[in-house]
């Protein structure tokens, strides 16, 4: 089984699916389900549905993939039952959950199958959903720990903040660097509490060591729901000054010496996104998990302001609002103007008799199986809060470091988990 649904995944990984650029995926898929035999409806914002006969249980994963480095351009890798791309993101998150579904379309596994669309950029399709679930059950595949029956996650919001900055002409000759910040990347949720560099916080810990400093342009991350693993900043220094580098993620070269115009209050912004509290916020003992966070996600300039990017998760609303309270404080503090997008709620951990259902029977495949919440935006919250009668559950397998060049999946966790889909469709049958 595994050898189809790898093929299948790979031929997801030749079809461009970034987010917000999704077409060319979501007519393979709506044609693959038309050939199976299924009706296929899609609504307004992309999302498809292929309805079967008998279905009392909906199978649900979204199509678009957040893409880091050559992706969409993925070359495969498989190596001691892992899959990964070179020097790009995989896309198993949530490729496998799509490759799954259509496996399962294609053993004319009798279920509702539904392909959500950007998730990625603000769970933009389930948000938007017009077509109808019309089973009393719902198994999410975009969760990424095989053993796992989660039923509980994050809400998110969104934080994005502006500030017109001023310039000057630097009155006495100085050099001109390049300053750039590498780092590992990786998922906002998921990594945000295994201590990973964020390649902003790094370059803005150079330009505040240096006393004397300043800051000509800055820019740095990829995603909103990614760990920054790129920045570049071009500073200057006055001379008889030479520049210390005080991180090993950060390299520096320097550049020809021309006229140069400097950020006002440059030192300020550096001072700012270094002191900025990036990662977890606070934890929960009972989860074992955070539960709260804000991402540092982005740092630009464009048209003579500066623009940051926050991302902020919380396992409850309250505490949800709150983190974004925080952040916006400290930054409209400091003359900057916010405005929040894409905000999702939580999905408090709860069992329910399908959840049940679906630990028993990965049991039967995995003793050890249990139940599980996640730090990262499901779905599953928008359809829980839209459709309070579902009853929701999720699984996937092992995917690490999604949302970075570093992702990979173990092949062995996505055949188990394929047959317990399959045993829970069947068992609801």
């Amino acid at each position: 089984m595994i050898g189809k649904i790898e093929k299948i995944f790979e031929t997801i990984t030749k079809i461009p699916h970034c987010s917000e650029e999704t077409t060319r995926l979501k007519e393979h898929i709506k044609d693959f389900a038309k050939k199976c035999g299924y009706r296929v409806m899609e609504d307004e914002a992309g999302n498809v549905m292929a309805y079967g006969s008998k279905s009392r249980v909906t199978l649900q994963a979204h199509y678009d993939m957040v893409c880091i480095g050559r992706a969409p351009k993925i070359e495969t890798v498989v190596e001691d039952g892992w899959m990964s791309a070179k020097e790009s993101s995989l896309g198993a998150d949530n490729g496998i959950g799509v490759a799954i579904m259509l496996h399962m379309m294609e053993e004319g596994v009798d279920a509702d199958y539904l392909f959500t669309n950007d998730e990625e950029v603000g769970l933009v399709g389930a948000s938007n959903l017009e077509l109808e679930i019309r089973t009393p059950y719902l198994l999410n595949l975009d969760t990424e720990e095989y053993g796992k029956v989660y039923i509980g996650c994050a809400g998110g919001e969104d934080i994005y903040l502006k500030k017109m900055v001023d310039f000057f002409t630097p009155d006495t000759p100085g050099k001109r660097y390049m300053l750039k910040a590498t780092a590992p990347g990786g998922h906002s949720g998921v990594n945000i509490a295994d201590h990973l560099p964020n390649a902003i916080t790094e370059l803005a810990s150079v330009i505040v060591h240096n006393s004397a400093m300043e800051i000509a342009s800055i820019g740095g991350g990829e995603r909103i729901n990614a760990i920054p693993r790129g920045a570049e900043a071009v500073v200057w220094l006055p001379e008889g000054y030479e520049p210390v580098v005080n991180s090993s993620c950060v390299s520096i070269e320097e550049l020809d010496r021309l006229d140069i115009s400097l950020i006002k209050d440059g030192r300020v912004l550096a001072s700012a996104l270094f002191g900025f509290a990036h990662g977890v916020r606070d934890w929960n003992e009972e989860l074992n998990l955070p539960q709260a966070s804000v991402n540092l996600a982005g740092v630009e300039m464009e048209d003579g302001a500066v623009e940051i990017a926050l991302s902020a998760r919380a396992m409850s609303n309250d505490d949800l609002e709150r983190v974004v309270e925080q952040s916006l404080a400290g930054w409209t503090a400091l003359g900057y103007i916010g405005r929040r997008e894409g905000k999702y709620p939580a999905w408090k951990p709860q069992t329910n008799d399908f959840s049940k259902k679906v630990l028993e029977i990965y049991k039967e495949v995995e003793q050890n199986a249990s139940y599980a919440a996640i730090h990262a935006g499901l779905e599953c919250a928008l359809f829980a809060e839209r459709f309070p009668s579902l009853e929701i559950a999720s699984i996937g397998p092992t995917i690490l470091d999604p949302h970075s060049d570093r992702e990979r999946v173990d092949l062995k966790s996505v055949e188990k988990v394929a047959s317990v889909v399959k045993r829970v469709v069947r068992s609801l049958s």
